[in-house]
């Protein structure tokens, strides 16, 4: 049976379960066909690191939304000052929005699977 580590303290604990997205799906591949090191444990955050975690979430949220807004702005005006080269501005542009969402990955931190919590608002407050 897999452990449960937390990805905030990196001790052996239960918590809240990870939500297995795009990012982690792609580790996971990659761990698994490119270095084949599986170790198959599941990734929670435990009690004790919740605020920290929550906080980080919300940053890694913010510069996710800021990062690709402004790629989009880059996109939208290189489109517009470009005179006939519209084609290739529009492909720089993509380019451009790519590579600002990779930069917000650096502050990557998985949202949770919480029971009861709508998945487009997030978690419910009391």
């Amino acid at each position: 049976m897999p452990s449960s580590y937390c990805i905030i303290c990196g001790k052996k604990k239960n918590g809240i379960k990870v939500t297995d997205d795009h990012v982690l799906k792609t580790l996971r591949w990659f761990k698994t066909n490119i270095t084949k090191n599986v170790q198959n444990n599941t990734l929670v955050v435990c009690k004790t690191c919740y605020p920290q975690y929550s906080k980080q979430r919300k940053k890694y949220i913010s510069r996710r939304t800021a990062y690709v807004a402004l790629g989009i702005i880059f996109l939208i005006l290189s489109v517009i000052i470009s005179s006939g080269a519209w084609l290739t501005a529009l492909s720089i542009g993509i380019f451009i929005v790519i590579l600002l969402y990779a930069l917000s990955l650096i502050n990557y931190m998985p949202g949770l699977q919480l029971k009861g919590a709508d998945k487009k608002s997030g978690p419910r407050k009391k």
